[in-house]
This record gives structure tokens, C-alpha cells and sequence, in this order.
């Protein structure tokens, strides 16, 4: 840091979700928590639900997750909700459970409010909440499904997943020009594949890691804001989903399938640099391990 002004990730952690401890009659899925190189996970829910879509805050005190109950319950309708965990006092709080879907929740810059995809009204789109008044209000109108955002560093760019040209692409907007009375039209930004999923920024925000079905398999890439400098980073190593960029920019942690046989198939977590470099597997022995998000060191540190 003293020679980059930039925090390393020896400090950083790792969010993922694992179906570890799932019966063969019964799949559940809890969040868990490790070390950037795999080592100390522990798990943070037991829900003996299925947990999907993890995001940790800016200050790395809380994570947003959403659940959809243990579908043995048949006393009540299954819906996605979404919780706030504060990792310093292990309390769960129910944020969202409007008819639905209540998912893809994400921090805004100051941990005050979040971004987060609605399906209450019929369509899904995003919205943003206020934590302290819960008020909500919508940002993309669309016919078509709107979902999984992310946000670049200074709140001012917005991507996010719209099927408004057919399939699932990347959009951005500016999420303040209601505020600003500025021009909100979404801009697609992505071509690539038949379609792409889990777009996220890099800390500075000019970056975007993505995965795209493409060949039978997804893949991830790397485009700037803009929507120039598309990169491949992964070929011919199973199929590739969830990218995020570690603390720094310069490494993405991910997830990757390998098919053992006809009737089996395993998830783990890995980490290449930002050029496509695979350094290696990090996740060992803890069930099908996805959806890996990397938080910053703490500031202690």
C-alpha cells in the first residue's frame, strides 16, 4: 500500500454461497464467509433454505442476501426475500418480502441505501431503498425483466441485466437523473453470446466482469464502461459464471463447473488475474461452491 496507495487483498474475504450439508432428497444452500485464498470458511446462515444473490457492504460490516424458504414448509406460498446480516452481531433482518421476487440487492456508495430487482407490480425492475425509511422508488421501466444491477464507485453509472432487446444484456444508466432531470434511457452496452449474466463493476468503476453463454457454456469477459475494450478472459475450462473483482482491480475471483460424468457436475470457487491468468482453485471439500463476492480489507487494517 505504501508503494500503490492501494489496500492489498491479504486482508480481504470472500463471500459465497455452498450447498454443503444438502441431502440427496433435500438441496439447501447458506452463505459462507473465507479468507481471500480459501482458508477459514465459515458458514454465516442456517436457513435450511436456498440463500442465492450475496453482496457485502462498502464498510464490510454487512451483507444483503436473498432467500427463498425451505420448500418442505407447505404451510406458505415460497417467495424470494431479501435479509440484512450484520456480520459484528450475527443479526438477520427481513428487508423485503413483497410478492415476488426480492433480489439482486447491492450497497450504494455509503452503505445508506441499496439497489435491489422488484417483481411486486408484474415485470421485475430495480428500485432503490432507503435502509432507515425502507421507502423505495423505481428507476427502469421496462416491459421486459430488469434485474441483477451493479454500481460504479461514485454512484453515478448504473449497469444491469435487461431483456429489452430479446435477451439478457448489459445496460448502464446514470440511477440519479430523475434527481438531476437528465436523460435516464438505458444504454446497452453488451453483444456478445446469446446471453449474458452477473454483470459487476471494478473499484474504480471503469470496468465491467461479465459472463456470457456462448458454445454451450458460459464464459467470462471484461468491457469497459463504455461498452469498448471487450476481452475474453476464459475458454476451454468448463463453464464460468460470477465474476468479481478483488480490492484492488488487478485479480477476479469466480465460479467454474466441471462435469465428473453424465450424471455429475461440481461448482468451485477460483481466482485468475484480470487478463484471464488462472492462479487456481480456492474452495476444497465445502459442497458446490458459487456466487463468490469480494469485499474490501477491513479499514483497520
Amino acid at each position: 500500500k505504501g508503494i500503490t496507495g492501494v489496500d492489498s487483498i491479504f486482508t480481504s474475504r470472500i463471500l459465497f454461497v455452498s450447498d454443503r450439508g444438502s441431502q440427496s432428497t433435500r438441496i439447501t444452500k447458506e452463505l459462507y464467509i473465507m479468507d481471500f485464498d480459501g482458508r477459514n470458511a465459515e458458514p454465516l446462515t442456517n436457513h435450511r433454505g436456498i440463500v442465492i444473490s450475496p453482496s457485502i457492504s462498502y464498510d464490510g460490516t454487512r451483507v444483503l442476501y436473498s432467500l427463498i424458504e425451505d420448500e418442505s414448509r407447505k404451510d406458505q406460498k415460497r417467495n424470494v426475500d431479501l435479509y440484512l446480516l450484520d456480520l459484528r452481531t450475527g443479526k438477520t433482518e427481513l428487508l423485503s418480502s413483497r410478492s415476488g421476487i426480492n433480489s439482486g440487492a447491492i450497497f450504494m456508495p455509503g452503505d445508506e441505501s441499496i439497489l435491489l430487482t422488484l417483481s411486486h407490480t408484474g415485470t421485475a425492475n430495480i428500485y432503490t431503498m432507503d435502509l432507515n425509511t425502507r421507502e423505495i422508488t423505481r428507476l427502469t421501466s421496462s416491459h421486459a425483466p430488469d434485474v441483477d444491477p451493479s454500481i460504479n464507485r461514485d454512484g453515478s453509472l448504473m449497469s444491469f441485466l435487461s431483456g429489452r432487446s430479446g435477451a439478457a444484456m448489459i445496460y448502464t444508466m446514470d440511477p440519479r437523473s430523475r434527481e438531476n432531470n437528465t436523460d435516464n434511457r438505458p444504454r446497452r452496452i453488451s453483444f456478445v453470446g446469446t446471453f449474458n449474466a452477473t454483470p459487476r463493476f471494478n473499484p474504480d468503476g471503469t470496468e465491467i466482469a461479465f459472463a456470457s453463454w456462448m458454445e454451450g457454456r458460459f464464459d467470462i469477459f471484461r468491457i469497459n464502461s463504455d461498452g469498448t475494450g471487450l476481452a475474453r478472459l476464459t475458454r476451454n475450462f468448463g463453464s464460468n459464471e460470477d465474476p468479481t473483482f478483488s480490492p484492488d482491480g488487478e485479480f477476479l475471483a469466480f465460479s467454474s463447473q466441471r462435469v465428473i460424468s453424465r450424471e455429475e457436475a461440481e461448482h468451485n470457487i477460483y481466482i485468475m488475474d484480470r487478463d484471464g491468468d488462472i492462479i487456481g482453485r480456492i474452495t476444497h471439500n465445502l459442497g458446490n461452491c458459487i456466487t463468490p463476492r469480494w469485499s474490501r480489507p477491513p479499514k483497520s487494517q
